[in-house]
């Protein structure tokens, strides 16, 4: 997936607090909602916990922070980056 300097891209960010889970787990449980996901990084060491940083459309942002927790993935947190508009 190639993105325009000025595309708005939105990542979700997710910190697991047990090693059984993990980006397969993840993917796994937005698969069966049709959702797409790109891992950008996995096993990132963020202050005391691993984390997995997705790439998600920007309009599913709210489902798939539903979804993780419902499956409980209970650290999640949502980013927006890109260039503001004019």
């Amino acid at each position: 997936m190639t993105a325009s300097p000025n595309q708005i891209g939105s990542f979700i960010v997710v910190n697991l607090d047990r090693a059984s889970k993990d980006a397969a787990a993840i993917e796994s449980a937005l698969e069966p909602l049709g959702i797409p996901v790109e891992v950008v990084e996995s096993g990132r060491q963020m202050r005391f916990s691993t984390a997995v940083v997705l790439r998600v459309p920007e309009q599913r942002v709210t489902e798939v922070m539903l979804a993780l927790e419902m499956k409980g993935f209970a650290d999640v947190m949502a980013y927006q980056s890109g260039e503001p508009g004019p």
